[in-house]
């Protein structure tokens, strides 16, 4: 079996090089933090070498590694301590502390191997020294058959999690068995310097005696204060310690092992082995006590885990219950308080401290008469005291402190704390700024398409009159000679028929427009010819158009006449706003709404929540003209709503019903003398490379 090497320090990954460079020799490596060692130390016994980590404790050297040679069980076990270059003093320190070698760190890996063979060497040698005991010469089967069924039973506590009473009474029983003794006494140390009866095997049925006191026993005294075990043989009557056990057996006391048991750097336990007969105690009984009073310390942290582990475990599922519900409520995107009767605040997330423009710290435990709007306040509490299963939810408008208006919704429920029998209520917050706001588009859209059936019903009941009122205007001009003067009125309302006629055409298109028809299409061609088309009216209001198309644009799914309409019209309407020396940028490219991150401008994020997912077209035109009146934006697609002096009102709102049969979105930003932007998306279900195109 190889050599087991202990690591004792603060964290494993310090030892990663050490254990690399003994990598190729067999050594088993087991690390064990230092910060809990009274609970793990009983681990550090089967060492063959036990390496300390000593740079994170240079000033508390002796506190966490004087037990090494302090502590008889660990004698033995050679230590090699690694050790910073500076400070010097620890190295006599450690050398004062009996540590058998050090190594300065950093170090070679030559090193620590030599360093680590030497010391596992001599310790071989020490043991081929020691000379061996009856113990070690010859150790009996059924004592052999005894100690493999304790371990047993002691790992079968452990690991079944039971009581250590079954493990302890067997300890006892070998104790009195292996050691050929009559009597096996177990106290434990308790206040004012008294021992405690713990156990007694074999058992004593209502012992007289549960007690004894320490400084009236000399000899139990000198034993536990040296922490030394004596071995008395051949007693004498007279003894006061042989007086008080007395009066727990009635035998004659011949031979007493006064064995006192250290757990953390005191005395927990003090057996009393007792013989009655004349053989006495030898050094085989002294070594075998030794050894097994080792197991004394592991049933000591075995029973203090089974004290304390529930309870540590029940706080750590409470701050882990309670830790995994804070993040739970902190990532909902809804504002959550709770709130006494008294209206003091005892708790309220991420969400609603930013929705209410606070410092949760700040307000916590505070009443909210102080902290927070009183109107708001007002509505909580008058709400809390009503019927709870109202179902229209109150609203309040509050400014934030970037002075944007936001719009809050809230329901108010009440809430008992059975632990503290306590009244109050739960408030549940909402921004609901964007719903409205996007309630508010859909009005809209469904305000212009009744527009717009209305419009197609007028201009169909308008189109058969005016299509009469033609062929009667004609017929008369035909029935009229050339040089009559009447003729030209005739021909003046055949052209204002006409007009009228293209108006209603272009009415339809607005009521009615066609389906789309998409197909694989190229958008520099398309973009290219209707600037060509508006290239004309540019030039005569000196205006400068820059087209920018993303690189590499692929083929896309689309109906290329409607596109063609689209980018004419809203061309067309930039450049008939801008008077004089403008610019109209033109942008497109491809957009995906995954790609979206931190939307800081609440019109982008208004609209950008009713796209699909799925890549679009985006269309960007940005033009410096006379800019759109904010009370102007709601109505410009708004059939015969114009600003323009001969405009029919109708481009924009053709060009709204053309995206709105695409199922895509195109809204404004403008301002006052600075310019405008116009935002067009058009979902593309299809996209296809010039590479698949070749190769299709």
């Amino acid at each position: 079996m190889p050599d087991k090497i202990v690591l004792l320090g603060k964290e494993e990954k310090n030892f990663y090089f050490l254990q690399e460079a003994l990598r190729n020799i067999k050594y088993q490596f087991e690390y064990i933090s230092a910060e809990n060692l009274s609970e793990v130390k009983f681990r550090l016994l089967d060492a063959s070498l036990i390496i300390i980590d000593t740079i994170p404790y240079q000033d508390a050297l002796t506190h966490h590694f004087s037990f090494l040679r302090e502590d008889p069980s660990f004698r033995s076990i050679p230590v090699l301590a690694l050790v910073p270059e500076k400070p010097v003093r620890l190295r006599y320190q450690l050398t004062e502390m009996g540590m058998d070698d050090y190594l300065l760190v950093p170090f070679d890996r030559l090193d620590i191997q030599v360093r680590v063979k030497n010391l596992l060497r001599l310790r071989q040698r020490e043991e081929r020294k020691t000379p061996k005991t009856p113990l070690e010469k010859s150790i009996p089967q059924d004592m052999i058959d005894g100690l493999t069924t304790l371990y047993k039973t002691i790992n079968k506590a452990i690991l079944s999690e039971k009581s250590t009473e079954e493990p302890l009474n067997v300890i006892l029983q070998y104790l009195q068995q292996f050691s050929d003794a009559q009597y096996v006494f177990l106290f434990e140390t308790g206040a004012q310097d008294l021992l405690s009866l713990k156990r007694v095997h074999p058992e004593i049925a209502n012992p007289p005696l549960s007690t004894l006191s320490i400084s009236e026993l000399p000899i139990v005294l000198k034993a536990v204060r040296l922490q030394k075990p004596t071995i008395l043989n051949n007693i004498s009557p007279a003894s006061p310690l042989v007086g008080y056990l007395n009066a727990l057996i009635p035998e004659k006391i011949q031979s007493i092992i006064v064995y006192p048991i250290p757990i953390e750097y005191a005395i927990r336990y003090v057996l009393f082995i007792i013989k009655t007969d004349e053989n006495p105690f030898d050094d085989f009984h002294y070594n075998l006590v030794q050894h097994l009073t080792h197991l004394f310390t592991s049933l000591f942290y075995l029973n203090s885990l089974e004290k304390n582990v529930s309870s540590k475990l029940d706080s750590k599922v409470w701050k882990f219950l309670f830790e995994f519900l804070d993040q739970v409520m902190n990532q909902l995107d809804f504002g959550i308080m709770v709130i006494g009767k008294d209206t003091h605040l005892k708790y309220l997330n991420n969400g609603a401290a930013k929705l209410l423009n606070v410092n949760a710290k700040e307000v916590i435990y505070k009443s909210i008469k102080s902290t927070l709007e009183p109107r708001l306040v007002k509505m909580i509490l008058e709400v809390g005291e009503q019927d709870t299963d109202v179902n229209e939810r109150p609203e309040i408008e509050l400014v934030n402190e970037e002075g944007e208006k936001k719009l809050l919704g809230f329901s108010v429920h009440t809430f008992t704390d059975k632990l503290n029998k306590e009244e109050g209520y739960i408030v549940v917050l909402k921004d609901i700024t964007f719903l409205k706001e996007i309630q508010e588009e859909m009005r809209r859209v469904d305000r212009l398409a009744s527009l717009g059936m209305m419009a197609s019903g007028i201009a169909h009941e308008i189109r058969n009159p005016l299509a009469g009122i033609k062929a009667m205007a004609q017929t008369f001009e035909e029935e009229l000679a050339e040089d009559d003067p009447r003729i030209e009125y005739v021909k003046r309302i055949v052209r204002l028929v006409n007009r009228l006629d293209d108006l209603l055409r272009t009415l339809f298109s607005y009521a009615r427009p066609s389906k789309p028809n998409p197909q694989f299409t190229e958008v520099t061609p398309i973009v290219s010819e209707v600037f060509d088309l508006v290239q004309q009216k540019a030039q005569e209001n000196n205006v400068t158009i820059a087209i920018d198309i993303q690189p590499n644009f692929p083929e896309i799914f689309i109906d290329p006449a409607q596109l063609q309409q689209v980018l004419l019209n809203l061309l067309l309407n930039s450049v008939e706003a801008i008077h004089d020396q403008g610019t109209i940028q033109v942008k497109l490219e491809l957009f995906h709404p995954k790609e979206i991150r931190n939307i800081k401008n609440r019109t982008h994020a208004r609209y950008f929540a009713m796209l699909k997912k799925m890549p679009h077209l985006k269309i960007h035109i940005k033009d410096n003209g006379c800019g759109i009146a904010e009370e102007n934006l709601e109505h410009i697609f708004n059939p015969f709503y114009t600003t323009k002096p001969y405009g029919t009102g109708l481009g924009l709102s053709i060009v709204y019903q053309i995206i709105k049969e695409n199922e895509g979105i195109i809204y404004y930003e403008s301002e006052i003398g600075v310019g405008t932007d116009c935002y067009v998306f058009i979902p593309i279900k299809k996209i296809r490379t010039l590479t698949e195109k070749s190769s299709g």
